[in-house]
């Protein structure tokens, strides 16, 4: 199963609507004064504004916090805002306000809805889907909720409910991108190969998120075996967002696949500094760099630092049954290998 990280994808305005004013709010959460609630709106309305000032955000709000600790509303902007930084070490710090938000208004959807994304960045599918599910259940059939369902239920393994719930969200929003990438994703699971890349290429063409879209697409060129298209796709979400560790670890697979090593390990280099940093949160995003590693360090004839890679991959994910045939193979041509020959030296 592909991992992605989650694309950054915006929070459609109805669903805001929905969540924000359709619900009642509960008796325990004080209403703020007027002075505050302007401060407030005008808080929310740059956060979803395509330029938000987080950083500012965040500042005013813990003021705000400060005065008025009961604000369910400052207290789910403040949460949102640590999510939109965009900085891993401060998702804890992101689901520890929408939580509050959550205590003094359960009712508030986009809390449950911010936390589900967040879970899902973290590689915690169980707790996102458990999130969704209330969010349906007060507000059904909601397109955004029944996309981000549907990538819950593909990274638990659940491919045909997966594809299900995003073709339900398609059906209720044909122009939903997010719906389409991941029923994108979830195909390229499946092994439906032209429908997958058929239907990522639509999101390419919309031009909506076009790095993550980008990102997918040559994912699915990947999976399908065509590597040389692959490398296009992939050039391409570098090009758009070069932050993306991943973006970089198949753009270099797909090198790889086409023959061309030293391209193959440029891109690895540029994503070790990210594969590092994300090292607590996407543990998924570490064991695909090390794994490529391995590979590359493997075909350039680098018998030790392919073995170094390898153990790098068991040491993460314990079970990963290719990194354990490819350290066998390592032996194997360790031993095979003509006395007095060494292999070309690792740096």
């Amino acid at each position: 199963m592909t991992r992605h990280s989650l694309p950054r994808f915006t929070v459609a305005a109805g669903l805001l609507a929905v969540v924000l004013g359709g619900m009642p709010r509960q008796a325990t959460a004080q209403a703020p004064p007027a002075a505050t609630r302007e401060r407030i709106n005008r808080i929310g309305a740059d956060l979803f504004s395509p330029s938000p000032h987080a950083t500012e955000a965040i500042a005013e709000l813990k003021n705000i916090l400060a005065a008025e600790p009961g604000s369910a509303e400052a207290h789910l902007l403040l949460g949102l805002a640590y999510r939109i930084e965009g900085k891993p070490d401060l998702l804890g710090e992101a689901v520890a306000e929408l939580r509050q938000a959550l205590a003094l208004n359960p009712d508030i959807g986009l809390a449950r809805l911010s936390l589900a994304r967040i879970y899902l960045d973290m590689a915690r599918p169980a707790r996102a889907r458990d999130e969704l599910t209330t969010v349906l259940e007060r507000t059904p059939n909601q397109p955004q909720v029944l996309a981000l369902l549907g990538e819950a239920e593909r990274q638990l393994g659940n491919t045909a409910r997966a594809i299900e719930l995003t073709r339900q969200a398609l059906a209720a929003d044909p122009s939903a991108a997010q719906a389409r990438y991941y029923l994108g994703l979830a195909l390229t699971d499946a092994g439906q190969h032209a429908a997958a890349i058929k239907e990522l290429q639509q999101v390419v063409q919309s031009g909506v998120n076009a790095a993550e879209a980008n990102l997918g697409l040559g994912s699915a060129y990947l999976a399908a075996g065509r590597a040389k298209e692959a490398v296009g796709a992939l050039r391409e979400a570098v090009r758009l967002d070069p932050s993306r560790a991943e973006a970089h670890v198949w753009l270099a697979r797909a090198y790889r696949l086409n023959g061309q090593l030293a391209e193959a390990a440029r891109e690895l280099a540029a994503a070790a500094p990210s594969t590092e940093s994300l090292a607590t949160l996407y543990t998924n995003v570490q064991v695909e760099y090390h794994l490529e590693e391995g590979f590359v360090r493997l075909a350039q004839g680098r018998l030790e630092a392919a073995a170094a890679a390898f153990e790098k991959v068991l040491a993460l994910d314990g079970t990963n049954a290719v990194a354990r045939d490819k350290l066998a193979e390592v032996a194997k041509r360790r031993q095979q290998k003509p006395a007095g020959k060494t292999t070309v030296k690792d740096k």
